[in-house]
């Protein structure tokens, strides 16, 4: 494709150069750059683009897409390239956008034969989106996923940089995605891809809101709360319905936005006084997995559900699920079924066992979301909750001890250990949870620095009616010790020391 078919759909001032050279990519890194290459000089949080302009060219960029506001200040650099005449330069509004709208340029729109279905908030977009691709999947319609933990093309798994990518990369995923034959999509969508309009020039059937926390207002994300809240306001500026959920901070204002910019708002809610609601929650099993059952309660009928995960935040999200794929028209037959099959990477995962052990995955990884976890584990647990944790190196020491104290608190027993001590050492990281473990007096505990060596000495104390929580790298795949980043997956690992205790128990 040649630039100005590349900038057709974008505002520009055409600057230097040969309008008519040919690229086959767009980046962000001028490292990356190389023949056939467009580069777009981004004012990132930390870094700025335009600083690099002389050396993607260097690297032979065929174009250059640089923002207004920087003319004056990279004069010098334009002037050289300019006697060159080897690579073309353009001038944009804003670099963010043209981004997006050359990537959509580029693949044809693909999103324009599909139905993406959005989901933000600060809490549940993970699992959500499992759950629906799961029903989307089993109903017969061909899905693919977006997110966090990993992207779904045609059944292929491929491992995931952001919850939300950049343009380029989303473009080319929704291709991939149209290629295979696929007519929907399921995707997180994040504040900051929202912010950064990674998804602009896409149109969501439907949009979902989750919830909105105290979270991601720190520097490299959010400046303030209200912008962090804004950000994910512009989910509903191009879609067709919003599903809002009831129970969240600022409801009204998330409502109310909605009501301006979406032609149909609908709203859920575990507590009932919704479009979608639930009744008759409890814990329960089906061939001999656990999880939970509910009516869900819908504008047209209720049907009893089943749902493979514990604790009552994934019955809000399995809500919050079937009510998404009730709104994209599957039948309640569908629903039902996709739901009984639904398992989430690191979002209490089941590690299946022949002991009769229950023990789980999951990425709560600060005080507030293991509290959360270690709550809604209770009324399930017979006998013990047993947790293994540790926390991360080079982060806010805040975390270490309030992950403590509620582990302390909302456990019977806890294993400190490694999780991603980085520069640190880990005796300072330890001392500090157990700091936080010794507020809740003789609250039982142990340190054991090696994390396999630590979930092993767990699940070999545990009973079949204790409940063994793996909590903090979730989905994670590697492990960062002083300058060695070594593979460890919290679920493989789990699964291999039991598969071990098996052997010795004669199991």
């Amino acid at each position: 494709m040649k630039a100005i078919d590349l900038l057709k759909e974008s505002e520009y001032k055409w600057i230097c150069g040969p309008e008519d050279l040919e690229f086959d990519e767009i980046v962000l890194d001028s490292r990356k750059v190389g023949e056939k290459t467009a580069f777009i000089a981004m004012i990132g949080q930390k870094t700025d683009g335009h600083r690099h302009i002389e050396d993607a060219a260097g690297k032979g960029a065929a174009l250059i897409v640089v923002a207004n506001e920087k003319l004056s200040e990279i004069e010098p650099v334009l002037s050289k390239l300019k006697e060159s005449g080897t690579v073309g330069i353009a001038a944009v509004p804003d670099t963010r956008k043209a981004y997006a709208e050359m990537a959509c340029t580029f693949f044809g729109h693909p999103s324009k034969d599909m139905k993406i279905i959005g989901l933000t908030g600060t809490k549940g977009k993970t699992t959500t989106t499992f759950i629906i691709h799961e029903i989307l999947e089993r109903s017969g319609r061909s899905c693919g996923l977006i997110g966090t933990v990993e992207n779904k093309v045609a059944g292929r798994t491929l491992k995931s940089k952001h919850t939300t990518p950049e343009a380029w990369e989303f473009q080319s995923l929704l291709s991939a995605m149209k290629d295979e034959g696929a007519k929907d999509c399921v995707m997180e969508v994040s504040s900051l891809g929202l912010k950064f309009k990674r998804t602009y020039g896409v149109h969501f059937e439907l949009g979902v809101f989750t919830n909105f926390l105290n979270d991601h207002v720190n520097d490299g994300e959010h400046e303030t709360e209200e912008d962090y809240f804004m950000s994910k306001m512009r989910l509903f500026d191009n879609c067709r319905i919003a599903l809002i959920n009831t129970n969240t901070r600022r409801f009204e204002d998330v409502y109310s936005y909605a009501k301006e910019h979406v032609s149909e708002v609908y709203t859920y809610s575990v507590n009932g006084d919704a479009d979608f609601a639930m009744r008759n929650m409890k814990t329960s099993s089906k061939d001999g997995v656990p999880g939970m059952d509910f009516t869900l309660v819908t504008p047209t009928y209720e049907e009893e559900l089943f749902v493979p995960l514990l604790c009552d935040f994934n019955v809000d999200n399995a809500l919050c699920a079937a009510a998404s794929c009730y709104l994209c028209g599957v039948s309640k037959e569908d629903i039902r079924n996709g739901m009984t099959y639904v398992r989430v990477p690191g979002r209490m995962e089941k590690i299946d066992n022949s002991l009769g052990l229950k023990v789980y995955v999951d990425y709560a990884h600060n005080g507030d979301s293991l509290k959360v976890l270690l709550h809604a584990i209770r009324p399930s647990c017979k006998g013990r909750i047993i947790t293994v944790f540790g926390c991360g190196g080079d982060r806010p020491h805040d975390r270490r001890y309030t992950m403590g104290e509620v582990s302390g608190k909302c456990s019977d027993f806890t294993v400190v250990t490694t999780d991603n001590s980085r520069s640190e050492d880990f005796s300072v990281i330890s001392g500090m949870i157990v700091e936080g473990i010794k507020r809740n007096p003789d609250a039982p505990y142990t340190v054991i620095e090696n994390r396999r060596e630590a979930i092993r000495h767990a699940v070999t104390m545990a009973s079949p009616e204790d409940i063994v929580v793996i909590a903090g790298k979730g989905h994670e795949t590697t492990m960062t010790i002083k300058d060695q980043v070594v593979e460890f997956i919290d679920a493989k690992v789990t699964s291999e020391v039991l598969r071990d205790l098996e052997k010795e128990r004669g199991v």
